[in-house]
């Protein structure tokens, strides 16, 4: 293989990675925006403000509302696989 090839595909490979640390970064937010209104609307329906809980709270809550969301995104990823195979379980 040339030299110049070689460092070809070693850009190919920077630039992928840099393009999957940014979509990671894309989802993060996603999930934690997704996670706040989630958590807002939980608040609302319980007639609860945002300011009856320390910053601490919050976080604590924040982070496991983010969690629910990565579980409901896992669910869908796998419903979606299973029905591009052709199974249907529901």
């Amino acid at each position: 293989m040339p030299a110049n090839e070689s460092g070809y595909i070693v850009i190919m490979i920077d630039k992928f990675n840099q393009k999957k640390e940014e979509l990671i970064v894309k989802l993060k937010k996603n999930i934690r925006k997704k996670a706040i209104k989630n958590l807002e609307q939980k608040l609302a329906y319980n007639q609860k403000q945002v300011s009856d809980f320390s910053k601490e709270e919050l976080r604590k809550l924040v982070n496991e509302e983010e969690k629910e969301v990565r579980k409901g995104y896992r669910n869908k990823s796998v419903g979606v696989l299973l029905a591009m195979l052709g199974l249907n379980i529901f």
